[in-house]
Order: structure tokens, then C-alpha cells, then sequence
């Protein structure tokens, strides 16, 4: 007769799976541990060091820092940003509200812009330059990374 698996035995290692595949994406145990309940009212919005026109607030982590953190960023109507890039890695974003224009590339081509409605996803690659604008409405995003975070502009040719 071959030994039956107990549902204990079952749960324990499904856990035991899920969380090997939880750190083995890179999350630090020390956020995995914290709980964070915020509320929309319990944003703390601050200016962008680099780009005062833009408000960021962080849910969780620290984006100086080397670790997972999340943040919410703002955009005003009728912003743009020029081509840039991140050094880190695991940039995830999504759209929350509003529409952002969003495209790859060194250089700012608004041909290429896709228009990324709320629900909306992309990832941006360490080091990959892309560039955005938004519409006649605010753009809210929710930015998903590892740190420490920072931002190069591309030089741009001069006319």
C-alpha cells in the first residue's frame, strides 16, 4: 500500500514552493514580513528631486536603497518627458488613471508614442532610454522595482 499525502503535508509544501519562488524573484524577507495598509487618503506626495513637476509618493521600500520598493507616480496634463533611463532592474509599471504616451528610444518620437490607458503595463528595462507624455489629464502610475533607483537624461544633439 503506497503512503497518502495528508492535506497538512499537501499545504506545507505548496507554502514551502510558493515561497522559494517569492524570494527567488528577488523580494527581500525583511518586506515580505511588514504589513502596509494605505489608504488613497494616506499618500504622502512629494516633489520628484529631478523633476519638480512630477509628485511621487512611496507605498513601501526605500528607491535609494538596494531592495524591492513600490511608488505611485503623478504627471501633469500636457507633461513631457525627455528621453531617459534607470540603472535598476525589475521596473514594472502600471497605468492607474489617465492616459500616458509612452515609447522606446533615444530620442523623443512622437510616431512612435503607444497610448497606455489605465490598466495599462510595460516594463522598462536597466539602462534602455524611453520617454513619455501625457494628455489634457493627470496621469497616475504604479512603479514596481528593485533599488536604488536613479535617472540618466540622453544627451540630446545639439541643432
Amino acid at each position: 500500500m503506497k503512503p497518502q499525502w495528508s492535506r497538512t503535508r499537501t499545504v506545507t509544501a505548496f507554502c514551502l514552493a510558493a515561497m522559494s519562488m517569492f524570494f527567488a524573484a528577488g523580494c527581500a524577507p525583511a518586506q515580505a514580513t511588514r504589513t502596509v495598509q494605505l489608504l488613497p487618503g494616506d499618500l504622502q506626495w512629494r516633489s520628484s528631486p529631478k523633476l519638480h513637476s512630477l509628485q511621487t509618493a512611496t507605498l513601501i521600500g526605500d528607491p535609494a536603497r538596494p531592495g524591492p520598493y513600490v511608488q505611485r507616480i503623478k504627471l501633469p496634463p500636457n507633461h513631457r518627458l525627455e528621453p531617459h533611463s534607470h540603472p535598476n532592474s525589475a521596473r514594472m509599471v502600471t497605468v492607474l488613471s489617465g492616459t500616458l504616451y509612452f515609447g522606446y528610444g533615444r530620442t523623443f518620437d512622437e510616431a512612435k508614442l503607444r497610448a497606455m490607458t489605465p490598466g495599462s503595463f510595460f516594463t522598462e528595462p536597466a539602462n534602455m532610454p524611453h520617454y513619455a507624455r501625457t494628455g489634457d489629464q493627470e496621469v497616475v502610475l504604479q512603479l514596481n522595482a528593485d533599488g536604488p533607483d536613479g535617472t540618466t537624461y540622453v544627451a540630446q544633439p545639439k541643432p
